[in-house]
């Protein structure tokens, strides 16, 4: 997230409208583990999503 507000910062300002930049954090799927019963976590998933860890 730092590196992101850093570049950021340096963006420059866009003086012929009105605007913002949103920062939002990225979200692994390892991340969510500890929500998931061990069974879920255990049961293969199908298609794209699946081989990427999401449910």
């Amino acid at each position: 997230m730092d590196h992101a507000l850093a570049w950021a910062r340096r963006c420059p300002p866009l003086a012929s409208c009105a605007s913002e930049i949103e920062l939002r954090p990225f979200i692994e799927a390892g991340d969510l583990a500890e929500l998931l019963a061990p069974e879920e976590r255990a049961t293969p998933r199908e298609g794209e999503r699946g081989r990427l860890g999401v449910a």
